[in-house]
């Protein structure tokens, strides 16, 4: 455990540099992340390349002995480069080209740019590769920010058809399955083929623009895909020079989150995951139980401890600026990450830059650079990780619960969203957050992951899935394990077609139901009552008709009063739930406890709203903490004997929280009195 610290050492006379490193060692900071920006100062003009500042750099910081991340700074082509090789920008969905002055302008299928960023990144990658200061590597920043993962331009449209024609092979095939006998959209070659920009339907039809919902389908894999490579390309690079671990900041995160790309694939790529994790900003303040939720994500990808490469340490946005953080609110976020299984934590920024874009977001310290509330916050945190890390290894929560995410089933869901209303990440986040509340640690997988250590495995909206895919789901019930499916799943094919087969298609025997009719909850709710009690529906009810399955819950409302809603089916040695309706957040909450007790996961003691409680563990040792989100004080019941990590002192049966307040309980019968 140890914290870090974004910092620009560009931004800053030389001699300031003596003075921010001692702050950063009085305040136990370990590492700081550099040059994510820096093109420009590598490369002044078309091959006249300067490394003698960087090496300034990593050799002074390297005598305080703090660690480097080392950024490749893809993320900003110069300016010469944009006018020498205006190929180069992205397109938007309108076809006008990104042009220089922001960030992220490249497209990923520029010939030319990936030439000039694999010699860039070879050129820093065997300068640096082995410097003693070297801690990791960051390829490139923030991939797929601000809607640049989909670029349209014509260097995509002829990497797309080629893409199309290893996925199909013929042109007839691409017909046949994107059924393009629809509205007229026969193509006679690939070369026909377009990609998917703002048609006469775009923004008339609400939120969709009215392509081939397979075609659209198709491109956003492929831009996915295309990313994937361009990153993986400079890992690749850096591979044959270093041996140090390289990553890339996410954003998967519930204020800034949906980059269209599959962090699955991506974080196969990458040695370990690291993403940005903002809270309360000009665009947003998230829910804390939203942020544990963006943290299992990240632990869920690779299935191992994971950094927070951003993390907020001051007020923060761009035009405008998000509120202070609270006394106390630096250490908690801090520790939530750490529960949650990051091991790193990197504050953004070191300190508040006094020009450019970003001159509102502020870091650590101020414009004035001084000591301040906020420093002396995330000293305390510094000091309490050195001490903590000599005690325990990476902390990882240990999760019987998982929740099915298929960013196929995400794309898909955003090209045809049902009814008004449905969103499926927040429809993930739905059943994330009474388990959050009931402090059951989650994890998140795919369909076709191993699920055999889990107790219960729910899948909210998984609308598509492949053969292998179902018979991974149909083999863990079969094993004993117990798994729920809602409505808008197993419907689609791998095309994004409509399956022509009773609702819920490729589920429907796993289910034991059958679903002839539908009632999309627009502008109107439903109510029902379950065996685990009532709620409202107010997106999607299925009108269910069981077959194998027995009903647990019934519509009370409209003309299918009395009908099922909600059944059980045996199968094999397991059990598989069907939901046909969403419920409000108090039914999500008797529905999760219900599910918890029939799979046999306990419901904690500790169960305090604004109270996050995640058991952890780092292989040897367990420990317990309790995070108090509430601008409130709280007493809350503990099980046993304890010895609470900070303090050092013994506690029984209750311990209280200071506002904010963060708490790690060890078992004194674990040897740690």
């Amino acid at each position: 455990m140890r914290i870090g610290a974004d910092y620009y050492p560009e931004h800053w006379d030389r001699d300031r540099w003596k003075t921010d490193a001692q702050m950063m060692v009085e305040a136990n900071i370990k590492l700081i992340r550099v040059g994510e920006f820096a093109w420009s100062l590598y490369e002044p003009e078309e091959n006249r390349y300067d490394f003698s500042w960087m090496d300034e750099v990593l050799d002074f910081f390297h005598q305080y002995g703090i660690k480097v991340v080392l950024c490749t700074p893809s993320a900003t082509p110069p300016k010469w480069m944009a006018d020498k090789y205006p190929e180069i920008y992205q397109e938007d969905i309108h076809g006008n080209p990104k042009i220089f002055g922001t960030r992220k302008h490249y497209c990923f299928n520029s010939g030319i740019y990936r030439e000039k960023t694999r010699k860039m990144v070879e050129q820093i990658a065997s300068h640096y590769g082995t410097h003693p200061a070297l801690e990791a590597w960051q390829a490139d920043n923030e991939l797929g920010w601000a809607n640049t993962t989909r670029c349209y331009c014509s260097k995509c449209a002829e990497k797309f058809r080629n893409w199309l024609k290893n996925k199909y092979g013929s042109i007839d095939c691409l017909n046949k399955k994107y059924g393009t006998v629809f509205w007229s959209q026969i193509y006679n070659s690939f070369d026909e083929v377009i990609i998917p920009k703002a048609g006469a339907c775009y923004d008339t039809c609400h939120d969709t623009q009215g392509q081939n919902p397979g075609l659209l389908l198709d491109y956003y894999r492929f831009s996915s895909d295309s990313v994937i490579s361009f990153m993986d390309e400079t890992v690749q690079v850096i591979r044959t020079y270093s041996s140090k671990p390289i990553t890339t900041n996410m954003l998967d995160a519930s204020i800034n989150s949906g980059t269209g790309i599959d962090y699955y694939k991506m974080s196969e790529k990458l040695d370990f995951v690291s993403y940005d994790n903002y809270i309360e900003f000009q665009w947003g303040i998230a829910e804390a139980a939203g942020v544990s939720k963006d943290h299992a994500l990240m632990r869920s990808y690779k299935k191992q401890p994971y950094w927070v490469m951003e993390e907020q340490s001051g007020p923060c946005g761009w035009s405008k600026m998000g509120p202070t953080p609270t006394p106390g609110k630096l250490r908690l976020w801090t520790y939530q990450s750490v529960a949650n299984g990051a091991d790193t934590v990197v504050y953004f920024r070191w300190r508040a830059c006094p020009f450019g874009t970003e001159e509102n977001w502020h870091g650590i310290l101020n414009h004035d650079g001084k000591p301040n509330r906020r420093l002396e916050e995330i000293s305390r945190v510094g000091n309490e990780m050195e001490r903590l890390s000599r005690i325990y290894g990476a902390l990882q929560p240990k999760a019987r619960v998982a929740i099915i995410k298929s960013f196929d089933c995400e794309w898909s869901h955003s090209i045809h969203r049902h009814v008004e209303g449905f969103d499926y990440d927040k429809l993930l986040y739905c059943f994330y957050k009474p388990f959050y509340e009931m402090g059951m640690a989650v994890d998140f997988v795919r369909p076709g992951e191993d699920l055999k250590n889990y107790s219960l495995v729910l899948a909210p909206g998984l609308v598509m899935l492949n053969n292998i895919e179902k018979e991974n789901l149909t083999e863990y019930v079969r094993q004993g394990g117990n798994l729920l499916i809602t409505f808008r799943s197993g419907i689609k094919d791998s095309y994004n077609n409509m399956l022509m087969d009773t609702v819920p298609g490729s589920l429907k025997e796993l289910t034991g139901t059958r679903v002839h009719d539908y009632d999309p909850q627009f502008q109107k709710q439903t109510r029902v009552s379950t065996v685990f009690g009532e709620g409202k529906a107010s997106l999607w009810c299925d009108i269910i008709t069981p077959d194998t399955a027995e009903c647990l819950g019934i519509y009370i409302d409209d003309f299918y009063t009395g009908k099922t809603c909600f059944t059980r089916n045996a199968f094999g040695e397991g059990k598989v739930y069907y939901l046909g309706c969403d419920l409000d957040e108090e039914g999500m909450v008797r529905l999760t406890k219900y599910l918890g007790k029939a799979a046999g996961l306990p419901v904690h003691l500790y169960a305090i709203r604004g109270v996050e409680t995640v058991e952890v563990s780092d292989g040897k040792n367990n420990a317990l903490f309790i995070l108090n989100h509430n601008a409130y004080p709280v007493v809350t019941a503990i099980d046993g004997n304890c010895k609470e990590m900070f303090s050092g002192q013994s506690v029984k049966d209750t311990i209280c929280l200071e506002p904010y307040g963060v708490v790690l309980l060890d078992r004194m019968d674990l040897g740690k009195a």
